[in-house]
């Protein structure tokens, strides 16, 4: 990672770059191992970091003050790179202070997706020139394909069948560093037997000795300071993005390890860890550093969590670094190309692999249609603009699909009250007149947010609103928050459609819950009492029933009725009217008196006559209702004729009155005149019929 981000640099790139990534890897790695909450919480540069990092060192390398063929200037532009990740992790910790650590739960995945191919894509690109044995990319301009170095491609194509060969056959060994020895080992043996063969350079002599902060000292020089100054603005830029990119990389390869490892991690933490490594990291002249998801996730695979394994890795780093000078400055560039092509490619995001293949397949839908432009579109802005673009272009992407995706969700189901009604059973006079009504009534189901981005999509809902419609219902059942921009809508739809004759209903929204708190606290609907409020989607549809039977002039359901008039006895001549009346018990109720509960005995059937009776879930909870009854419906008839016992509890809503017939009793009137009892039984078997259609209707018009 050291040679892709100092790779501007050239032949001072190998002494410079892996003396940076041992930093990273040793001083901030220990910090973080300390600090971390991940599962393994093992530190190190990452590719997309490291990339990054290599723009703001190109920029560096161009400035016509800084001569980079002296040491001076060398370590000059290393500290202001140094500098760059100490502001990163500074960043960090203010991210972490924020309580930014959560919202990288929330990176919609085409945005992360996009990104990392164009990480990789940029890593692939900047690996060409060592392959082929010609100076960096920054060069490349320069330098003609006929310079290549002839056998330096075969070394590092050889690298690069060796990562993937190993990995296939030996899934844990370490692949890389074996091509890298294997690698290494056949350069050194062509160079002996040929001494003039076209190689490639090698990585050279790099420092070794103890990780000290020797950027921290060197910034302390006028010139450094004087370059740093010059290039504030870059650093500072390269800094936020390294913030971001970094913080996002780390905090979701803790939640890859998290679920391996069946841990929890605190992102406050973790950032704050980071921060701090990183500030050490870039004081001692190291790259920026990441949670490394990768060798945590092998660490967790071998058994070895926590952060005993990944000091031992650290100490180990720290005795290569301190001894192994020698060997490392024998490392072909070319084979190390190689090994990064290989990082690159596993870079590129499985996901969008899969979602190429779903559409070479044929399986295609605008959902993968939007999934894929964004995930190209990200990508060709990183690859084109650079990484601040990209992560600009992500931020603006991210917020556009969230929006979107809030809009096209708010509207679940549109529905007639043909289709919903409520579960009031109404009397045969009120039934006649609502039943070509209903369709006057509509009931729009929302789900999701009501805010800002969606709030429009509603009102495009009710201005499509058909022209009979004079109520419509809004179920907030599974609105999940209301913003201000939402309540306002709602205020102002309330008024426009007033003004077209049209009255709206909320479902789901009472003064008590947090719906109904909210759009008070935003200053809308200060109205009280309010008859437009109702705890759910049934009961608005009731109140809007009874809107259209008072528009009607007819009685409410609870006026009182004859027995003539109820529909057990519809039909009756006079002379069976007062047969059937003469064995009707009379209970007269209290409004909230009990009926009966579930599990009495089911030895009669109910007609009522005043009032209003609901069947219920529980007696100490009349609110949740199977259904209602209005005066002239009967119930309880299943458990009369079954012989079962009463299936749920039947409370008054008011002062009622109802009648009940016996079994025995309907018995007794079959025997003596069987026309009657025939015409009972036809006239329970149509109310259950009545029952099961609007059952049957309401099910089929339920969105899945």
């Amino acid at each position: 990672m050291g040679l892709l981000a100092f790779s501007p640099l050239g032949a001072a790139a190998g002494s410079v770059g892996i003396s940076a990534a041992f930093a990273a890897v040793v001083a901030g790695g220990l910090v973080y191992a300390l600090g971390g909450s991940a599962a393994s919480p093992m530190g190190m540069p990452s590719s997309a970091t490291a990339l990054i990092l290599a723009g703001l060192v190109m920029q560096l390398a161009r400035d016509p003050a800084l001569d980079l063929a002296t040491p001076q200037g060398v370590a000059a532009l290393a500290a202001v790179a140094g500098a760059c990740v100490m502001l990163m992790g500074a960043v960090q910790i203010v991210m972490a202070l924020l309580g930014f650590g959560r919202l990288a739960r929330y990176v919609p995945q085409p945005v992360l997706a996009g990104f990392m191919n164009g990480v990789a894509l940029m890593i692939l690109v900047s690996q060409i020139p060592p392959l082929l044995g010609l100076p960096p990319l920054a060069r490349l301009a320069d330098a003609a394909f006929s310079q290549a170095q002839l056998l330096a491609p075969a070394l590092g194509l050889a690298a690069m069948a060796a990562v993937w060969l190993l990995g296939w056959k030996f899934p844990r060994a370490p692949s890389a560093l074996l091509a890298m020895l294997m690698g290494t080992a056949v350069y050194a043996a062509i160079a002996a037997a040929w001494p003039g063969a076209s190689l490639g350079p090698t990585v050279g002599a790099i420092p070794q000795g103890v990780v000290l902060p020797e950027a921290l000292l060197t910034l302390a020089g006028g010139d450094v300071r004087a370059l740093l100054l010059r290039h504030a603005s870059a650093v500072v830029q390269t800094a936020a993005v390294l913030a971001v990119i970094g913080s996002l990389e780390s905090l979701l390869g803790a939640l890859a390890t998290d679920q391996i490892a069946q841990t929890r991690h605190d992102p406050r933490r973790e950032l704050l860890a980071l921060g701090a490594a990183n500030i050490v990291s870039g004081a001692c002249g190291g790259m920026a550093l990441v949670l490394l998801r990768l060798g945590a996730i092998s660490l967790i695979d071998a058994g070895a969590p926590g952060r005993a394994p990944v000091l031992a890795s650290v100490a180990t780093f720290a005795l290569m670094y301190a001894v192994g000078g020698p060997l490392l400055a024998l490392l072909p560039k070319a084979v190390l190309a190689g090994i990064m092509i290989t990082v690159a490619v596993a870079l590129i995001d499985r996901w969008t692999h899969q979602l190429l293949r779903q559409w070479r397949a044929g399986e295609r839908s605008p959902e993968q249609a939007m999934s894929l432009a964004v995930v190209a579109t990200v990508c060709a802005v990183t690859v084109t603009l650079g990484f601040v673009a990209g992560v600009a272009a992500g931020v603006v992407l991210s917020m556009l699909v969230f929006i979107r995706s809030m809009n096209r969700s708010l509207l679940r189901g549109r529905f007639s009250g043909e289709a919903r009604p409520s579960q009031r059973i109404y009397g045969s006079k009120q039934e006649a007149l609502l039943g070509p009504s209903r369709g006057q009534i509509t009931l729009l189901e929302l789900e999701g947010a009501l805010f800002f981005g969606s709030a429009e999509r509603l009102a495009e809902a009710a201005e499509a609103l058909p022209s009979v419609c004079t109520c419509v219902i809004l179920d907030f059942a599974r609105v999940n928050t209301i913003d201000e921009s939402g309540a306002m809508l709602l205020q102002q739809l309330s008024y426009r459609l007033a003004r077209r004759g049209i009255a709206m209903l909320l479902a789901g929204v009472t003064p008590e819950n947090v719906h109904g708190r909210r759009l008070r606290d935003f200053g809308t609907f200060r109205e009280s009492p309010r008859d437009d409020w109702w705890p759910d989607a049934d009961r608005a549809m009731e109140a809007a029933e009874q809107r259209l039977l008072a528009l009607a002039g007819t009685a409410l359901p609870q006026a009182t009725l004859a027995l003539a008039e109820t529909s057990l006895l519809h039909g009756l001549q006079a002379a069976q009217i007062e047969r059937v009346n003469a064995v009707l018990l009379r209970h007269p109720l209290a409004a909230g008196d009990l009926l009966f509960r579930a599990g009495d005995a089911g030895d009669c059937v109910y007609v009522l006559t005043r009032g209003s009776i609901s069947i219920v879930v529980d007696e100490t909870a009349p609110s949740q209702r199977f259904v209602s009854y209005s005066p002239g419906a009967m119930f309880g008839e299943v458990a009369m004729l079954d012989g079962g016992c009463r299936s749920a509890a039947a409370v008054a809503d008011t002062d009622a009155v109802v009648h009940s017939l016996h079994r025995g009793k309907f018995d007794e009137l079959s025997a003596a005149d069987p026309a009657l009892g025939q015409h009972l039984l036809r006239n329970i078997a149509l109310h259950l019929s009545a029952r099961l259609r609007n059952a049957t209707l309401a099910r089929r018009t339920t969105p899945r």
